[in-house]
C-alpha cells in the first residue's frame, strides 16, 4: 500500500482544498463534521502531485481493487483548524467522522467501451475504504478509495480551489457547499447554474427541490447570509424562469477576484 501522507505545516499555516469541478457539483450526503474531516484530509494532500495519483490507482493488495492512499490526521491538527470543536472533543469528532465518511458515496458516470461502442455507466464511489485508530496515539488514518483519486489528486484543470480557513468556521453545510459552488467562478464573480444541478450541489432536501419558496427560505438565504457575515462576501442572487413561471435556474453575482484568491 502507499505510504501514509504526513504534511509539514508551511510557515503561513494556510491549507487549500482542491477538488475536481465534477465532484463539487455532485451530491455529497454527509454531515458538517464529516465535511470538516474530508476537507482537512484533502487539504493535507498534494493535489497536483501526479505520482500520488498514479500510486493510488495501482492494483491493491489483500483483495482491494485499487491501492488508494492514506492520510494521517491528528486530533491536534483537527482542533487547530476547527477550534470551535474544542481540544477535548476533537479526537472523538475526528474518529466518529472518519467512521461516518466510510458510509458516504458519490454518484458518478464512468465512460466504458462495450462491443465497440462508448457507453456512460452510472457508478457509486465510496470516499474511503478503511480507517485505523492506533490506541493512545491521538490520530486516525483514513484510506481513500482509488477510484476517487482522479477527483482529488493530480489536478491540472477544471478544479475548484479555496482556503480551508474560508470554510472552517461555517456552521451550515449549505453555506459550505455554496462556497464551493462560488469558488469555481471566483475569477468572474458570476454563477449561472441549473435548478436541479444547484439542488444536487447543495444536497437540498426533496421538500426544497419541489418548492422553490422552501429552497429560498431554508437553503439559499441562510447560506448567503452566513457567507456575507463570516466571509464578508456580498452576494446578489435571483431565480431564472425564461419563457415561463417555473424557476429553471439560479444566478449568483459576487465580487470577482482576478487572482482567484477570494476564498
Amino acid at each position: 500500500m502507499s505510504e501514509e501522507i504526513e504534511v509539514v505545516d508551511d510557515p503561513t499555516n494556510e491549507r487549500y482544498v482542491n477538488v475536481k469541478n465534477e465532484l463539487v457539483r455532485r451530491t455529497q450526503k454527509m454531515s458538517l463534521p464529516v465535511k470538516r474531516l474530508l476537507a482537512l484530509a484533502i487539504a493535507m494532500c498534494d493535489s497536483k502531485q501526479k505520482i500520488l495519483l498514479h500510486q493510488a490507482q495501482q492494483p491493491g493488495t489483500d483483495g482491494a481493487e485499487l491501492q488508494g492512499w492514506a492520510v494521517k490526521i491528528s486530533a491536534a491538527q483537527y482542533a487547530e483548524h476547527y477550534p470551535q470543536v474544542g481540544q477535548d472533543a476533537a479526537y472523538n469528532e475526528l474518529k466518529s467522522s472518519a467512521s461516518a465518511l466510510m458510509k458516504c458515496t458519490v454518484n458518478m458516470v464512468e465512460r466504458k467501451r462495450v462491443r465497440g461502442k462508448w457507453i456512460d455507466e452510472p457508478i457509486e464511489i465510496p470516499f474511503t475504504t478503511q480507517n485505523n485508530y492506533p490506541p493512545g496515539q491521538g490520530h486516525v488514518v483514513v484510506r481513500f478509495h482509488g477510484k476517487i483519486a482522479p477527483y482529488l489528486l493530480g489536478l491540472e484543470r477544471e478544479f475548484t480551489q479555496y482556503k480551508l480557513s474560508s470554510a472552517a468556521h461555517l456552521r451550515s453545510m449549505y453555506s459550505w457547499r455554496l462556497l464551493e459552488v462560488l469558488a469555481q467562478f471566483q475569477k468572474t464573480g458570476l454563477v449561472r447554474i441549473g435548478y436541479d444541478e444547484f439542488c444536487d450541489a447543495l444536497d437540498a432536501p426533496e421538500s426544497c427541490r419541489k418548492d422553490f419558496a422552501q429552497l429560498r427560505r431554508r437553503v439559499i438565504e441562510p447560506a448567503v447570509a452566513e457567507l456575507k457575515i463570516k466571509n464578508g462576501v456580498e452576494i446578489e442572487w435571483e431565480g431564472t424562469k425564461p419563457g415561463g413561471r417555473k424557476i429553471t435556474g439560479l444566478v449568483f453575482k459576487f465580487a470577482a477576484s482576478k487572482q482567484g484568491k477570494l476564498f
